[in-house]
This record gives structure tokens, sequence and C-alpha cells, in this order.
């Protein structure tokens, strides 16, 4: 991948610079990440600031920014390829041990794993097998999200998943990275992203 191409970060508020401070809250009481998320698609990066928007009126913002070069970056979207494998492992290793038993269990299985960074999958939650009730709270927010139950579906998923990425924030930051090249998959297209931890490797934003 590369990592010095233009990064685009939708947001609903506006960015002077970028910081990991002072950001308030993110779809009503949900914490924001640690990190800031970029993709290289402009068209992702605005679905995103209208997701974060949630029911505001705020028109949705678009920012970009590149990184300086002497940046500690690890690109593990392809494992094994854009990174060594020793690389991989212990990014791994740092994911499952932020919450054993209960972070995302693709992160449990190198298979997984390798394949979830591949295709973006990696960013979504995984029901654990045998977990009937998370299963469906899964197959509920899939497919009944306009349901009461649906919807209370939908934000439990959604919660759990911030979490799982959360505990792949966390990781990164342990291991000394500033930034995470990887794909996250949406609607079926999977998109590079960005998940920057110091905001000082990169530009100055610029609205586009």
């Amino acid at each position: 991948m590369n990592i010095f191409t233009d990064w685009f970060h939708g947001t609903p508020s506006t960015i002077a610079q970028w910081t990991l401070s002072g950001r308030g809250a993110l779809k009503g009481s949900a914490p924001l990440h640690k990190g800031l998320f970029f993709t290289t698609s402009r068209v992702f990066a605005l679905g995103s600031a209208l997701g974060s928007a949630g029911g505001s009126t705020a028109s949705p913002n678009v920012y970009q920014a590149t990184v300086r070069p002497g940046a500690r970056v690890l690109d593990i979207s392809a494992p094994g390829v854009t990174c060594s494998p020793e690389e991989s492992e212990n990014l791994r290793r740092l994911v499952v041990s932020r919450r054993p038993g209960k972070g995302n269990i693709q992160a449990e299985y190198l298979e997984y794993w390798v394949n979830g960074w591949w295709t973006g999958d990696i960013m979504k939650y995984a029901p654990r097998p045998g977990d009937l009730q998370m299963e469906l709270m899964a197959h509920l927010a899939l497919n009944q999200r306009k349901t009461p139950a649906g919807q209370h579906a939908w934000n439990l998923v959604q919660q759990i998943t911030r979490d799982c990425i959360e505990d792949i924030v966390d990781a990164a930051i342990a291991a000394g990275y500033q930034a995470v090249a990887g794909n996250e998959r949406q609607d079926g297209v999977t998109y590079p992203i960005l998940i920057v931890l110091d905001p000082s490797i990169l530009t100055s934003p610029k609205k586009v």
C-alpha cells in the first residue's frame, strides 16, 4: 500500500489542526477512538462523516492529509507481504491480550487474522461459535433494524465492534506505532484505511 498517498477523513466537525484530545463524543455517548481514521476514498470518508453526525443537522466535512516521511507506520493490509510475519504476529498477540476471551475472535486464529486484514473484515464483529445470543443479535441487527428489537441489537453490535477496533488501536499504541494501515469492508467494498495514533505525522488538514 502507498502510505504517502492522499488520505481523507470525514467528520461533522470543523478541523483546524489534527488532534486526539478535546473532540467530544461520537454518536451520542460513545467515546471516540484513540486514533484518527482515514481512507483513500473520499466517498467512504463522506459516508463516515454522515454516520458520525447521527441525527445532527451539521454538514459533513472531508479533510485531506498526507503522512510525513519518517513516520513509524505498520502496513498490515496484507500480513506477511506488506509487513513481516513477525510484525503481524506481534500485533495479533497484543490485540488478543487486550481483553482475553472477549475481543474479536478473528484475531485469535492466524488464518482469520490474515484474511481479515486482506478483506477488511477484521474491522467487523464476528460472533463466537456457540454464542447463540450474539448470533441472534447479529441477525436482528442486519435483518430487522427497523424494529425496536433490531435497533437495540444494532446499537449493541456497533458498541461491541467499536470495542474490538479499539483493541487494535490499543495494541498498535503498545507496539509503538504512529499509525497502522489496513483495509476495512463496507457494504461489500474493501477500502484502504489508515489509523493514525500520533497526529504529528500528518500534514495540516485541507478541506476538500
